[in-house]
């Protein structure tokens, strides 16, 4: 095959041409396969049309499925000593909150050392961004993120209006700011929209969340159906996202399972984050918050995966049998940051729920280490190895899912997260001569990459076939 002719013919207006891309080795296939020399072949949308290795009878010239189109002369990618990896999904982010990185490691006398204390930070960098500064501050982690291999990104967003609460005169304009910032960086975005509307139980939010609430139910739907008309479902998707059950009082949880069942839209919650959540959740509604979301609808079994708990560390065996069908979000190194805790995913894991990666806090941004951390702290509390070993007992196949699928399918997006035909070509390259990976045989490369390494050895990125990085 030679790319002259498929130039030409593009350039004289004709057929865009396939284009072909091998490496050394792969995961391929919705089952995430890994083979040696992986082939991917991608249309001029930027969406797969067939995958298999390199000298597979089914990589002729016969159409890859009835409805394809005649096959025109390809363009052949040869990526080298490479891992080609499907694109990595993060599922929960708050871009903002990287401008505090850094600040929240010293403690003056008699400060407290919990989440709490933390929070405050926050707080004070929430309260300080203009429009402008949440694009700012956005594009540039959502480049860091796009360097990292994260190829789509759930943005958990909460700051609304000014600082004193006052809405735009468009009251969409911080969600426009966002979606800004991911458009002009490449990356996927599913705008997870935030409806916060209380400090706690019986109180009014603070002077330093006023930014985060709405006047309503109602006002917040207005901005979420008026965002929802101009996403393209494809480089832009909108979910809901009540912020936790102790800012969102459960007639408004009602409301918004219904709107989300109604349209089928996903929904993420903070869960159980900490023990002090579901004291309040217990002396307000009398159960846990996983409890309460499942009372309210949120949880609905007859809609699995819309729901994804983020977090859901401080649960009991009723909490996790409620979340069998739905996804879990884990953010290890935020969660080690503030101390929350550790989700034990091998339970969720045992029972069918799917479990969602998360960056979070952005204090780091590698998807891999959190996968990684996701064993490791596993281990630590288990005093033993090998934690997320499926019955095929391999862990590093399963973080990986972890970090593509399991978030492709929280944020809605199943054709996410897999080189397999008919999703778009989201892929990353992790060069096997990287000193991170230097010597590994083959066979182990999978492990060595989501059990040893990090990000650094990622030095391509595509997204719908269009090469980022």
């Amino acid at each position: 095959m030679t790319s002259a002719a498929a130039a030409t013919e593009t350039a004289a207006g004709g057929d865009a041409p396939r284009v072909i891309y091998t490496a050394a080795y792969g995961v391929i296939g919705p089952e995430q396969r890994w083979v040696e020399r992986p082939v991917v072949e991608v249309d001029a949308r930027g969406v797969i049309t067939r995958v298999g290795c390199a000298g597979d009878p089914e990589h002729s010239d016969a159409p890859a499925r009835p409805d394809a189109p005649p096959r025109s002369e390809a363009i052949v990618h040869d990526l080298g000593d490479s891992v080609l990896l499907p694109g990595l999904v993060n599922a929960h982010s708050h871009a903002f909150q990287r401008t505090i990185r850094g600040a929240t490691h010293a403690r003056g006398a008699g400060d407290p050392s919990d989440f709490w204390s933390w929070r405050a930070a926050m707080y004070e960098a929430a309260g300080a961004l203009d429009p402008e500064g949440v694009y700012a501050i956005t594009r540039r982690c959502f480049a860091e993120m796009l360097d990292a291999g994260i190829t789509c990104v759930g943005e958990f967003h909460y700051l609304h209006h000014g600082p004193d609460g006052t809405p735009y005169d468009d009251p969409a304009e911080l969600s426009r700011q966002v979606i800004r910032a991911a458009r002009d960086v490449g990356l996927r975005l599913a705008l997870l929209e935030v409806y916060y509307a209380r400090a706690g139980a019986g109180s009014p939010p603070l002077p330093e969340q006023r930014r985060f609430v709405d006047a309503s139910v109602e006002a917040y739907l207005r901005r979420v159906e008026t965002l929802r008309a101009e996403a393209d479902g494809d480089a832009l998707s909108i979910g809901l996202a009540p912020h936790s059950v102790r800012a969102v009082p459960e007639p408004a949880l009602r409301e918004l399972a219904e709107h989300a069942r109604a349209r089928a839209l996903v929904m993420h919650c903070h869960v159980s984050e900490q023990p002090r959540e579901n004291e309040e959740c217990a002396a307000e509604h009398g159960c846990t918050p996983t409890q309460l979301l499942a009372r309210a609808g949120c949880v609905d079994p007859e809609r699995p995966g819309a729901f994804t708990a983020v977090h859901a560390i401080h649960v009991d065996d009723r909490d996790r049998a409620l979340l069998a069908s739905s996804n879990v979000c884990a953010c290890p190194t935020t969660e080690a940051d503030l101390g929350d805790g550790i989700v034990l995913a091998s339970r969720y894991m045992s029972q069918g729920t799917t479990i969602a990666l998360g960056s979070d806090s952005n204090s780091v941004i590698d998807l891999l280490q959190e996968a990684r951390l996701l064993e490791m702290h596993e281990r630590l509390q288990a005093r033993a190895r090998l934690r997320l070993a499926g019955p095929d007992g391999q862990v590093g196949r399963h973080l990986l899912a972890a970090a593509t699928r399991g978030g492709a399918r929280a944020l809605g997006r199943p054709e996410l997260g897999q080189l397999a035909p008919g999703s778009p070509f989201d892929a990353i390259t992790l060069h096997t001569r990287h000193r991170a990976l230097l010597g590994v045989e083959g066979r182990h490369l999978l492990d060595a990459i989501m059990l040893t390494a990090t990000s650094a050895p990622i030095d391509r990125v595509f997204v719908g076939g269009a090469r980022r990085r």
